[in-house]
């Protein structure tokens, strides 16, 4: 079991990896953890796509993490244009999944003009930057956000602040005995991407 095609993008020794299984229009961009690679600790990633693509037939880019914060919005931007293009799809229906780090960069791709139909971001960090992402969210209403935590993860206890925000398009789903990277809990979190496509 692989990727379909994998590309690097930048100078070799600061580059972004990405994996991509071709499908339809609808196309899942995956944003892993800081410092996370494209295909996840078990293959979890790599899992997720192709469960994603077999189940629903949608197109899966799955996106490394190992650049500073701001730096590689932009290019997650290119690198979907580039699949677009590379592939000849179609009015691209766009969705999103994140991981810690991921998620934030998420937002801000959203922010910055990539217009997302639905988002999954889990444990999202909460501690950092609490009110610039609330704002962000804010700001694209007709996206709708499922917002996931584990009972473990060290943001659960902000979580009340999260929930008072008052975010229409944001729904939260709590996970019990989940930690921040659903050690031991791995299939339960490859699953938490069929909400995209439901």
């Amino acid at each position: 079991m692989n990727f379909d095609e994998l590309y690097r993008i930048g100078p070799e020794n600061d580059c972004i990896e990405y994996g991509c299984i071709v499908g339809s229009n609808r196309i899942v961009y995956i944003k892993v953890g800081m410092g996370g690679s494209y295909i996840g600790y078990e293959d979890k990633y790599l899992k997720m796509a192709r469960r994603l693509n077999d189940n629903y037939g949608c197109s899966v880019i799955c996106v490394s993490n190992p650049l500073p914060h701001g730096r590689s919005v932009a290019l997650d931007q290119v690198i979907i244009q580039d699949l677009v293009k590379r592939y000849n799809i179609q009015n691209p229906e766009m969705f999103f999944f994140g991981n810690s780090n991921g998620c934030v960069k998420g937002i801000e791709m959203a922010e910055s003009g990539t217009q997302f139909t639905k988002m999954v971001l889990v444990n999202m960090p909460l501690m950092e930057d609490f009110h610039k992402n609330v704002e962000r969210m804010k700001a694209i209403p007709e996206t709708k956000i499922r917002a996931v935590y584990g009972e473990k993860d060290p943001s659960w206890k902000y979580l009340p602040f999260l929930e008072l925000s008052n975010l229409k398009n944001v729904e939260i789903v709590k996970i019990p005995r989940a930690d921040h990277n659903f050690k031991g809990m791995t299939e339960r979190f490859i699953e938490l991407a069929d909400w995209l496509m439901q």
